[in-house]
This record gives structure tokens, sequence and C-alpha cells, in this order.
């Protein structure tokens, strides 16, 4: 423990406790990791997403650092209510107050009774990671954090973090399972990584028993899956696994597993146009475009960065799109996708609201994926949880609604419309088609293709949903 051991040595470590941090000496490279974690975290709380802030540090750091800031993110991210809750309870008893505290009860860290953000980052990741990291020394990943908290001038804070972490590494264990076992949903939520104000909406959406099922598919590890491009299957394994990587079959024609996750600029054949990283919920989804087809333009609503309209057009190669996108960033991340695939002469993207915009021809199908919770991508994409609330919930409902409302006004006659959402709330689903069918007499339910097995469930009575059964399937309700 006096060297310092490269990354391979670290990661093969389970001494977890008792913990003797005063022992470990952190390299730069630790450090490097650790802040990179931290400045994701801080744009997260901007706003941005943690895999565009992951991707935009990328270049900037080793491989090895990325790959610890990228788990120490995911892992604060997926339950950071929970690790609120553990490091708020240390805080409040004075748990850590035998380890040396400074002078000041850890119950009040600071005028105000409030921690800097930054200060509480450093103890999410800390709990986090002694927690969730199960080949990581924990000691190296106090040490660091105490090294970059010395760095950034705030050794006034050093020893409340090095007495909380260790009450973590001590005791938190004990805690995470008790929430794990307890038999009360709010408990269940904290450990499953479900916000707790989201509770009333679950409750609303499935039985006990379901929703058990569900909290339990939450914890589940996300992994990547890839959309092959027609004709590239056989050069693209190749190329993969020439990159050290072992593609699985899928389910679903025409796609790849991965056993982790990838940034999509990483893969080889990537920037070739070769695939595409969607998950199977989403490839299952937008199959659906090619299912009820026929001929005629096709129109996407909320086209997002392009990934379903480039699906939909390798898959039709005959098929024209009109794409609307409210977003600016993701207009123009959905140019630069059908340019990447090759595809931009099929289809007209155009940025603006899609309660505004009038389509160059009555479109005979229409895929309004709409915004919602994403409460079906909460494991892949788990910072949007935690930006949610529910003003903004109730807001999100009420432009589904007049979202499908428009698309019964724009599709033309006999046509199709496809409605979508990443959500397993009853409120953005059923409630909504229901809503607004019941006031309109020109639009009926067209029987779901899929049945009740597998990964489907049907919806009550509309609709059918994904459930998120896999590390490569989402939840979606069509």
């Amino acid at each position: 423990r006096s060297t310092l051991f490269p990354y391979t040595t670290l990661f093969r470590s389970t001494n977890r406790a008792p913990f003797s941090f005063d022992f470990w000496i952190v390299g730069e490279d630790i450090v490097r990791g650790i802040e990179g974690a931290l400045h994701v975290l801080a744009r997260v709380r901007e706003g941005r997403f943690a895999s565009e802030a992951l991707r935009d540090s990328g270049s900037a750091m080793a491989p090895g650092d990325l790959s610890l800031a990228a788990s120490l993110v995911y892992i604060v991210l997926r339950r950071e209510e929970m690790w609120r809750h553990i490091v708020g309870g240390f805080l409040r008893s004075g748990d850590s107050r035998s380890r040396g505290g400074g002078g000041r009860s850890p119950g009040r860290p600071a005028a105000g009774g409030r921690l800097p953000p930054q200060i509480a980052d450093c103890l999410l990741v800390g709990a986090a990671g002694l927690l969730e990291l199960r080949h990581f020394a924990g000691g190296v990943l106090v040490n660091g954090l105490l090294e970059h908290l010395k760095n950034e001038g705030q050794g006034r804070f050093v020893s409340l973090v090095n007495a909380v972490l260790h009450a973590v590494g001590e005791r938190g264990s004990e805690r995470v399972e008790a929430l794990r076992r307890s038999a009360t949903l709010e408990d269940r939520a904290l450990w499953a990584g479900v916000p707790v104000w989201s509770l009333p909406a679950w409750t609303k959406s499935w039985k006990r028993s379901e929703l058990n099922e569900l909290f339990d598919l939450m914890r589940i590890p996300s992994a990547s899956s890839l959309r092959v491009s027609p004709g590239r299957a056989d050069a693209l394994k190749d190329l993969l696994r020439e990159g050290g990587l072992e593609p699985e079959p899928s389910d679903i024609p025409g796609a790849l597993r991965l056993q982790g996750t990838v940034l999509p600029t990483s893969l080889p054949g990537y920037e070739r146009g070769w695939c595409t990283v969607q998950t199977e919920g989403s490839l299952l989804v937008a199959s659906l475009a090619e299912r009820f087809w026929r001929e005629g333009p096709i129109l996407d609503m909320c086209s997002g960065r392009g990934v379903k309209t480039g699906q939909i057009l390798q898959s039709l190669p005959g098929a024209r799109m009109e794409c609307w996108e409210l977003s600016r960033g993701r207009h123009l991340s959905a140019a630069r996708e059908m340019r990447r695939l090759g595809v931009e002469a099929r289809a007209e993207l155009r940025c603006g609201n899609a309660l505004e915009l009038e389509p160059r021809e009555a479109p005979t199908l229409v895929l309004l994926d709409a915004p919602c919770s994403g409460s079906g991508t909460w494991s892949r994409k788990p910072e949007s949880k935690w930006q949610l609330s529910w003003s903004r919930f109730d807001r999100l409902v009420s432009v589904q609604k007049d979202l499908l409302a428009r698309a019964l006004d724009l599709c033309a006659p006999n046509g199709i419309i496809i409605y979508v959402t990443c959500s397993l709330l009853r409120q953005e689903n059923e409630n909504v088609v229901a809503e607004v069918l019941s006031g309109r007499a020109d639009g009926v339910e067209v029987p779901s293709p899929w049945g009740a097995s597998g990964p489907f469930r049907r919806g009550r009575p509309w609709g059918a949903y994904i459930w998120p059964a896999s590390p490569w399937l989402d939840g979606f309700y069509c």
C-alpha cells in the first residue's frame, strides 16, 4: 500500500472493512477520475445530460480516468435520493463525530445548515463509491476525495467528509439493506432509485406486485444495444471484435448486444454509418412504422436527435419523412445523424413547434414520440428523474394531449398515428389516449401487434407496454 498502484490492481481489491484510510497513497490518475466525476455532476446540476458532459470531458481525460469518472457519476445518479438519505442520516445523527469533526457538529455542517454543493457532491460520490463499487479500494476513493478538497482550497471540510465517509463505510451497508428489506413503498423506492415524489403516479399505474417487480428491474445496470445498418452485419462484427468488443445476437433482427455501455463515437464503424447505439425498446417502437406504413409521406412530430428517424428511413428505402423538432440542438444533431447514415435526401428536417408547424403534405403515417417523464428510461438516463417535479409532470401531460389531438388533425384519412412515450405511468399513456379519443369521432384504436407475453404488457385498456425486462430494454408505451 505504499506504492502507486495501476488500475488493474486497484480494481481487484475487495477489502472493504474495516477501513484504514491513512495508509493509502493516492496517485494523480485517481484524483483526475474523481475530479472528472465531480465536474460532470456539476454540469448535470445545470441541466446537462451526464452522457453529454462525459463526452465533452472525454477528450481531456485518459481512458482510465474517464472510466472511473463515468462509473462514479452513474452510481451516484441512479440512486441519488438514497445516497442523500444515508449521508444525511449520518450528518444529522452525529454518528461521525467519533472520527473527528474539526470541532463542528456534522449535523450543523455550515452556516445556515446546508453544505456547499461541491462538498455535498463529494459526500455523494464517496458514499456511492464505498457502497456500490465492488472491486475498487474504498480507502483510495476517500483519500482521493480528500486530496481533491485540499487542492480546491476546501481544507476546512476535510475532517467532516473523512468522518462521514468512515461512518458510511462502517454502517452504510446495513442501512441500504434495511431499505431493501423494508415493507414500505417509500423505502423500496429509495432503494430502487425511484423519486419518492412520484410514488402516487406509480401506485395509480400498477399493482403492488408489479411495482415490486419494476423496482427490482430498475436496479439492473443498463447495457448498449446496436442497430446494424443494412448489409453491414458481418463487417461490423469483425470491426467490433478487433476493437476488443464481443457482440452478441439480439432477440430483434438487425440488432446486436454489448455487455456494457459505450460512447457511440468510440464504436468502430460508427462514423462510417455502420451502426447506431439504440435501445431494443426504441427499436421495437420504430419498427411499427415499417409494419403499418403503406405509402405516402411520414411525419415525425418530435424527432429528437433522429435515432428512430434513421431507423425508419433505413428500413423503408421508398419512404420520405418530414421531421419536426423544437430544440435547435437536437435538430442539428438529427441533421448530422441523417448525413452519417446517408439518408439526408429523404428527410426534411424542420426546427419549430409541432403545435404550430404545417406539414408539406398530409401524412399517411405520424410518429408522435411525445415528450414525457422518461420513467421507462430512468435506469439509462438517471439524471432526468431528479429534474422532475409534480408541476413539470402535469405540464408534460397537458402537452401530450395537445400533441395527440394535433396529430389527429394532421393525419390523412385512413392514416396511422403511432403515439409513443418512454414512460411507464398511465397518466402519460392510457389516460392521454382515452381523454383525446373520447372527444373525437374521427379516430379509433388499431389493435396492438404485440401480445401479452415476453417483454410486452397490455395497456388498460389502450395500447401496449414494453417492460424493461433486460439490460438492453427500456420501458416504452405505444
